[in-house]
């Protein structure tokens, strides 16, 4: 007698019956009851991954709708699986089944020949089915020569359509269709049916290895069931994990946790070690970045959830993920995968895979961890009410005699100030107070110099630079005034200007326009509403318009407060469209729009500050503000909002 043929586990625990497949009830659901309802169509389209079960659905409900056992020898819709239907269908003589693989008929020819065996009635059967697999295969010439079949088939024709791609079949055809979405299988549903077919087969495994083979499907049971088959091949009746994972060429998990503590350690040296025994083992650079990935979304979960139930792995690596998580933060974790992420497209074009991969885990580990930006401002507040950010002293106002003192050529001695202007500084301090940005005298540019104003050449002292008072509470988390600051270099022919000086001049024109505006309400009302209607139209000019403010509205003209060169510049090149929209929301007869740069402006609050965009205005101030640059780029900071 000869031995039985093996069959691999995908053809042997191919299901039979609708109950037995996995993860699809929303589909077997429906079909057993059209079935039981005698409500079928003439025609479905089954989607959905490679290996979810679309072939074998149809293949059971073409079995259950031919079925000729009596219902009381049925279970509802379920196929019997004992009559000469059922018996020849899965010895594979049954006529009244057809499968057609679309990719390798796919010609007109081949449909023309289709509708021709239509017109044939079942032989022994209720029913004549047409099973074609990877349909979206078909050219747009096949598929319309198809269309008037399929609208109009004959009673006893049912066509069951498979695709993974349903966007690739024309809408005439999908229109002619009952559509059913067949999902990905789960990491534990995989479990569970290997864990079953270990029980027939008599395999020993352990929840490690059917983990693995389980996430080496990738949501389809076809897949995952070649890959036990492999696995019990190179084990025999006891699978394990270490042996199994060294096989598969599937990196150690051992390693990803030594990783993660080299990046909480800041430890470059067993970085490298690490990635030169990933080189010595063999192991693929994808490979090992796509675990890292996985691992690293692990920790981010049990940072995350209350609990580590969406981490799978099993129970003792659970644990231990939940135990490493400690030493995370979330916001460092997302930048690690980021760098990640980034480290995988580099990979794909570089012709130094190891320096690619040696990059990005050494950018993780020199990475610093991130700060919630309003967490920092809130600080930053809270210092100032402490008093931990010395408060300037008011501004003096500069004599106008003093701008018009000259400058000497670079490099040469300074010019010193008139008499008149420095007794005028002076008056304005008292005892050792340093002098701030307005006192020190303004010094015009070389080129005004005329013969009317001699130039004293007497070396000008350097003013006294303002330091803020010892902390007599020895903190450490004093913030210095200049942090935030503007640059501290001075434009062309101003001599030297104090941070704290500057800081306290903004703050009083920003309280300036907001007294302005309380004064009259009826500019704002007017303003908020322009506002609203330019970036309707434009939203990157209205974007620009919210930073500024009106100054003086009326007389045919509107006076605009602007922070900086940047917005004035971009605002008038886009002069008449704002002129237009002005005139059609605040005064018809407007004659012109002028703006002017004031550091600190405030905008007036409205309805236009639910528009506001923190991003878009933290990225506009990287780029103008270089010692807001420099912290991005010095210290690895990035804007999370």
């Amino acid at each position: 007698m000869s031995q039985p043929r093996y069959l691999v586990a995908a053809r042997k625990y191919r299901p039979q019956r609708f109950d037995e497949v996995v993860a699809q009830d929303h589909v077997c659901d429906t079909l057993k009851n059209a079935i039981a309802r005698d409500r079928l169509g003439h025609a479905y389209l089954f989607s959905g991954p490679r290996g979810v079960g679309k072939t074998t659905v149809a293949r059971i409900l073409a079995k259950s709708i031919n079925c000729t056992a009596p219902e009381s020898d049925r279970d509802g819709a379920e196929p019997c699986l004992k009559c000469d239907s059922c018996q020849s269908f899965a010895d594979g003589r049954n006529l009244n089944v057809i499968e057609i693989d679309a990719a390798s008929n796919n010609r007109v020819d081949d449909v023309r020949e289709l509708r021709d065996t239509v017109r044939v009635p079942p032989q022994g059967g209720l029913k004549k089915v047409y099973i074609v697999d990877e349909v979206h295969m078909l050219t747009a010439s096949a598929f319309n020569a198809l269309l008037k079949t399929l609208e109009e088939p004959p009673p006893y024709v049912l066509f069951i359509f498979a695709t993974t791609e349903p966007n690739k079949v024309i809408p005439t055809i999908l229109s002619r269709c009952q559509r059913f979405d067949f999902r990905r299988i789960s990491v534990p549903e995989i479990v569970e049916r290997l864990q079953g077919i270990c029980a027939e087969e008599s395999i020993t495994a352990d929840e490690a290895s059917l983990l693995l083979i389980a996430q080496k499907g990738d949501g389809a049971l076809r897949d995952a069931l070649s890959v036990f088959d492999q696995a019990v091949a190179l084990c025999g009746s006891n699978v394990t994990y270490e042996e199994l994972a060294g096989a598969l060429g599937v990196v150690d998990i051992e390693l990803f946790f030594e990783l993660t503590r080299s990046v909480r350690d800041r430890d470059s040296a067993a970085t490298l070690d690490l990635v030169n025994r990933i080189v010595s083992a063999g192991f693929d650079f994808r490979e090992f970045l796509a675990g890292l990935a996985e691992h690293l979304r692990n920790l981010f979960v049990a940072v995350t959830m209350p609990d580590v139930s969406l981490i799978e792995a099993s129970t003792p690596v659970r644990s231990r993920y939940a135990e490493e998580a400690k030493s995370f933060d979330r916001h460092l974790l997302l930048r690690l995968l980021t760098i990640v992420s980034d480290t995988e497209s580099a990979l794909r074009n570089s012709t130094r895979p190891r320096l690619q991969l040696e990059l990005g885990l050494l950018k993780m580990v020199s990475i610093s961890d991130s700060v919630d930006i309003k967490r920092a401002l809130e600080r930053i507040d809270e210092l100032q009410r402490s008093g931990g950010i010395a408060a300037a002293p008011p501004p003096a106002r500069v004599p106008e005699s003093t701008a018009r003192s000259s400058t000497a050529a670079p490099g040469g001695p300074q010019p010193a100030p008139r008499k008149e202007a420095a007794a005028e500084a002076s008056d304005a301090h008292t005892g050792d107070e340093a002098p701030s940005a307005s006192d020190v005298p303004f010094e015009a540019d070389s080129s005004e110099a005329t013969s009317d104003h001699p130039v004293d050449d007497t070396p000008q002292e350097t003013p006294t630079p303002l330091e803020s008072s010892p902390d007599p509470a020895g903190r450490s988390d004093r913030v210095s005034p200049d942090l935030f600051g503007p640059p501290a270099l001075s434009k062309r022919g101003r001599g030297p200007v104090s941070q704290a000086g500057t800081l306290e001049g903004s703050a009083a024109l920003a309280a300036a326009v907001i007294h302005d505006a309380e004064e009259n309400p009826d500019r704002i009302s007017d303003w908020l509403p322009f506002v609203k209607a330019v970036k309707s139209a434009r939203i990157h000019v209205g974007s620009l318009l919210q930073h500024a403010a009106p100054r003086k509205m009326g007389a045919g003209l509107i006076e605009i407060d602007v922070p900086d060169d940047f917005h004035k510049r971009l605002l008038e090149n886009q002069q008449d469209f704002l002129l237009k929209h002005a005139r059609s929301v605040i005064d018809n007869d407007l004659r012109s729009l002028r703006f002017s740069v004031r550091a600190g402006v405030s905008p007036p609050v409205g309805e236009t500050g639910q528009d506001f965009d923190p991003y878009e205005y933290m990225q506009q101030k990287r780029k103008d503000n270089p010692v807001i640059r420099a912290i991005f780029d010095e210290f690895g900071g990035e804007l999370v909002w």
